[in-house]
């Protein structure tokens, strides 16, 4: 009896999966294409933003970050962000 029981309930799962797969977006057509987005001029900035340089280096804790590269740690350097720190072969 338990056994119909869920067989029922896969059942309704499976068509209520089915139902809602056929729906379609009613508002599709007057959605923006591509071209109209990028000349509306949202996604520019009006100044371009510097990067900060940032260095972070591992630690015995936490990574220690700093704004300028450390000499002589480029094996702990864990990331950074700007111009690649110089690396033992530019020494």
């Amino acid at each position: 009896m338990e056994f119909k029981g869920n067989r029922w309930r896969v059942g309704a799962a499976l068509g209520a999966a089915l139902l809602l797969a056929a729906c379609e977006n009613p508002w599709r057509e007057y959605l923006p294409d591509f071209d109209q987005v990028l000349s509306a001029g949202w996604l520019e900035d009006a100044e371009p933003v510097p990067v900060v340089p940032l260095y972070c280096y591992d630690t015995i804790g936490t990574p220690d970050c700093y704004d300028a590269p450390l000499e002589g740690a480029a094996n702990r350097l864990r990331g950074f962000e700007g111009p690649p720190p110089p690396s033992n072969d530019d020494r």
